[in-house]
């Protein structure tokens, strides 16, 4: 999701109790299944069929799975065959994920972002952040839909939209919209389809997502998860990240496909510490503004902060001083840019089955194929990308510079000035009814800074405006990473447990 400012600035459904699975919360989190299988109630073979059988009767409903991993069954057999040999295959032993279809597997299934265009881009080979998880005994359960393009293509688009997977649905109230660009990665771990999911970010794409659909989520710090692999929007922005049934789990997936990689420079020398943050029995915690937000929202965001006071923290409301008038400009000039120059390149080196293979040959093909690929809205920012000159590098390479230090600025100033331990705000209001003819209607967000300046952004799902899930977001300090997880749990521990709404 590329938030709108940028660009242009029911039935009500429960979840269905069909299985085992969703019944039993243990069988949601990485402990409770490797427990499951250490005490023969289940096997990865039979919890692996369980999450296919579920996909198979509830996904016509909600749109979040494209494709089922044909291989799936027999991976969970032979880690199946590993546990009864007497070895373990490692900390996701088993676990079933799902993974945006913006991330390359090896196989026969396709990796289309979304699009007719790359309906046939089998690549066969394995993103870093998947060669992570097989090695860490993960099961690949399949591909999650998502907006198109990663939300990229058109300024009045329908996140969750894909001419590939239809429009996804929001896991609480499927007249709601799932937010994106991970919408089906997001609805996926709410809906139970899978333990845990992969989404990406360029601005948004993995918390709103993770928010308004209840689960929770880390948008890592720039460098920390590679990208080889992915279908690119930004490298000045992507990010890979978790989605997750609790925050443990979301760390522990983190810890698995962070690294470095020679294919990815940004993650060179990066400082990759997941802990080591002594606990504190108080924290200082700056609160941002939500005047930007629902009314809703900031009612429930009031609760939320009485009761981390409640629980002996100081909560200090702050707000950016920083002038933050170029920001978002500079920003949408830099996607524009990246874009052009990245996915030209991406789609180059696409198989020979792929017939697209540049920016311009993209915007054709859609043109062409106008009846299945743009009966909602068209792709006016695909069209502004393809007309920037590459050959402004000066000029870009300034306006990075610029954006990306205002926004490093912005937070470290609200960290020093106000002398805190942790950032936190509303991630996003609950979710808009879908409009796929006028496109997202947006009400706050507090993704742009960490984005931007790319500090690790957590998400929590710690309180509901009515049926609605509403995330707390937690913004890291520039190189603090381990002191916002560790922060993080404190906070969901104390809203966690109390759900204010």
């Amino acid at each position: 999701m590329i938030i709108k400012r940028l660009l242009l600035t029911l039935f009500v459904c429960t979840i269905p109790n069909l299985y085992a699975a969703d019944n039993n919360t243990e069988l949601k989190t990485i402990s409770g299944i490797h427990n499951a299988y250490k005490n023969n109630t289940t096997t990865a073979e039979q919890l692996t069929r369980t999450y296919i059988d579920r996909i198979n009767e509830l996904n016509p409903k909600y749109n979040a799975v494209i494709s089922i991993e044909p291989t799936a069954i027999e991976q969970a057999k032979q880690l199946d065959a590993l546990f009864k040999a007497g070895k373990w295959a490692g900390p996701l032993h088993g676990i079933a994920v799902l993974l945006k279809d913006n991330i390359e597997t090896t196989g026969t299934l396709p990796t289309t972002a979304g699009s007719l265009a790359l309906k046939n881009n089998v690549t066969n080979k394995d993103a870093f952040v998947v060669k992570q998880l097989r090695q860490a005994g993960a099961i690949i359960l399949g591909k999650a839909n998502l907006s198109e393009w990663a939300n990229f293509r058109s300024s009045y688009s329908s996140s969750g939209w894909s001419a590939i997977g239809g429009q996804t649905h929001n896991a609480h109230d499927v007249t709601r919209n799932p937010c994106g660009s991970s919408s089906g990665s997001a609805v996926a771990v709410a809906l139970n389809f899978a333990p845990i999911a992969l989404g990406t970010e360029t601005d948004g794409s993995i918390t709103c997502p993770a928010s308004v659909n209840g689960v929770y989520a880390i948008k890592p710090s720039m460098g920390q998860v590679s990208r080889a692999g992915v279908i690119p929007l930004s490298s000045s922005q992507d990010s890979v990240g978790p989605m997750a049934h609790s925050l443990k789990d979301a760390l522990a997936v983190l810890s698995v496909i962070q690294g470095e990689d020679s294919d990815d420079v940004s993650t060179l020398n990066v400082n990759r510490t997941l802990d080591g943050i002594a606990p504190k029995p108080s924290l200082r915690i700056g609160a941002l503004p939500a005047s930007k937000f629902t009314v809703a929202t900031q009612k429930l965001y009031a609760k939320q902060l009485q009761t981390l006071k409640d629980a002996g923290h100081t909560v200090v409301n702050v707000a950016v001083k920083d002038d933050l008038s170029t920001l978002y400009v500079d920003e949408y000039a830099i996607l524009l840019y990246d874009f052009k120059a990245e996915i030209n390149h991406y789609l180059s080196k696409t198989p020979t089955q792929v017939t697209v293979k540049s920016l311009d040959e993209l915007i054709a093909f859609n043109i062409a194929n106008k009846q299945q690929e743009m009966p909602y809205f068209e792709q006016d920012i695909l069209q502004q990308a393809n007309a920037v000159d590459l050959s402004e590098k000066q000029q870009y390479k300034s306006t990075k510079a610029r954006y990306r230090a205002l926004a490093k600025r912005a937070i470290s100033n609200l960290y020093r000035n106000n002398k805190l331990d942790i950032v936190i705000a509303p991630t996003v209001s609950p979710a808009w009814k879908t409009d796929l003819i006028n496109g997202d209607n947006f009400k706050g967000s507090s993704s742009s800074l960490p984005a931007i300046a790319g500090t690790t952004h957590i998400t929590l799902p710690v309180g509901k405006v009515s049926h609605l899930p509403v995330g707390l977001s937690v913004i890291a300090n520039q190189n603090d990473e381990a002191a916002a997880y560790a922060y993080a749990a404190i906070i969901d521990n104390v809203l966690g447990t109390k759900k204010p709404e």
